[in-house]
């Protein structure tokens, strides 16, 4: 077993060679050189935060979207799930990418494609256009969230300690700040078309700066297909199913929460937004506190605290007599649940050969988008039915079988090493 990581301070990429045995026994990566490392781990991180940072600016001006041309509720809902769909072919296309060249390049392509897809989606001038610039957005969502995840575990390996979780909660500020500036861009009335270039740019801008610092990884001949790859299909459809779980329960919370403290508890509208705000902030603490519990007590017993307290966040919700009774429950429910996806692919890194690593990531975040739509269906059924508190009896049914799967969150552990 051998692993050799060569990186130098004179401002080249980061170069990672692994080799390692279909165990997938951590080793700790030597000659690393610590400035080049902070610097690919800030960059990595710049891209979660870009994928956060564009898809609020873009998901929280719906209304204005709505207006302009003329879009009914039904009909938002059809072009979000069609970006849910064609997300799970841009995650696809992105393990195509990795296999063949990197995930370096096929992240970078990805935060490229999301920002040309900001722009067409500001500057369409018809309801055909638009659905074709939310294709392409789509298409740049699903690599995006592959890439990340991609690079994201390659630096957890070479740092030798859990770090994932806090990638994920830099997608959670960056998710705020876009909202923030949705707001203030309406608030202005700034042009839809204006604000969304800008997002475009800063996109850009951004990639520019940060590109050259992802890890430059080829760990087998770029010339095998897909089908060569030794891909361990019983870890993918493992972490997958609980990927499937939170992201279903995770889009219900989101797209819902409002409206059930509005239309089922009788909130006023100031204060039914702070249902998803509450659920944000406890997600926000779960992934930035998330890592440091990981390595002090193991991602094991953080994914099964983290799934009770969540489903004890949703009885509460299920319970509410009043708006601030559900509201702390929504609080309680992203403090226990955020965690799972950054353990899930942390997890997926330990329990997969590193030579298939970015085709396995890139196939099992595709359970992201099953289970998007699954809990934006379900849920939505049933609130459209107006049964808003029996809505989340379901994720309140389905999110404890993630406990079945906790022992298998191992491997998370064996992915890392002590701190550095």
């Amino acid at each position: 077993m051998v692993e050799r990581s060569a990186q130098h301070s004179t401002g080249a990429r980061p170069v990672v060679a692994v080799c390692r045995s279909a165990s997938a026994t951590p080793v700790r990566p030597y000659d690393v050189d610590v400035t080049s490392l902070s610097r690919t781990r800030i960059a990595v991180a710049a891209g979660f935060s870009l994928q956060g940072l564009v898809f609020a600016a873009i998901v929280t001006q719906a209304p204005r979207i709505k207006d302009k041309f003329d879009i009914g509720d039904g009909g938002l809902t059809g072009i979000l799930v069609l970006v849910a769909v064609v997300s799970g072919v841009g995650s696809v296309i992105a393990g195509l990418v990795a296999e063949r060249r990197t995930s370096a390049a096929a992240y970078r392509l990805a935060l490229l494609t999301i920002g040309l897809g900001a722009l067409l989606v500001g500057i369409a001038p018809t309801l055909p256009l638009v659905i074709a610039a939310f294709v392409v957005y789509g298409l740049g969502v699903g690599a995006v969230d592959a890439g990340m995840n991609m690079q994201g575990v390659r630096v957890q390996q070479a740092y030798g300690r859990s770090i994932m979780a806090n990638f994920h909660g830099m997608w959670s500020i960056a998710g705020i700040a876009g909202a923030l500036f949705a707001a203030g861009a309406a608030e202005v009335d700034l042009p839809l078309a204006v604000s969304l270039v800008i997002i475009a740019v800063v996109t850009w801008i951004t990639v520019a700066v940060a590109a050259p610092h992802f890890i430059e990884a080829q760990e087998h001949d770029p010339g095998l297909s897909a089908k060569g790859l030794d891909l361990p299909w019983r870890p993918i459809l493992v972490f997958g199913l609980v990927i499937l779980l939170f992201y279903a329960a995770d889009t219900g919370i989101l797209t819902w929460s409002s409206v059930y403290l509005e239309d089922a508890l009788d909130s006023t509208k100031s204060v039914a937004p702070l249902a998803y705000g509450a659920y944000e902030a406890g997600a926000l603490i779960s992934r930035f506190g998330g890592d440091f519990l990981v390595r002090r007590v193991g991602a094991t017993k953080v994914v099964v605290t983290g799934t009770t307290v969540g489903v004890v966040g949703l009885a509460v919700v299920v319970t509410a007599a009043v708006p601030a009774m559900a509201i702390a429950g929504f609080f309680v429910t992203g403090l226990g649940l955020a965690i799972l996806a950054p353990l899930s692919f942390a997890a997926l890194a330990g329990a997969v050969p590193a030579k298939s690593l970015d085709v396995a990531i890139a196939r099992m975040n595709i359970a992201n988008y099953l289970g998007a739509i699954l809990g934006g269906g379900l849920i939505g059924a049933a609130a459209s039915a107006d049964h808003l508190r029996w809505a989340f009896v379901i994720p309140l049914v389905l999110i404890p079988l993630v406990l079945l799967f906790a022992r298998s969150f191992r491997t998370a552990d064996a992915a890392t090493l002590d701190a550095v």
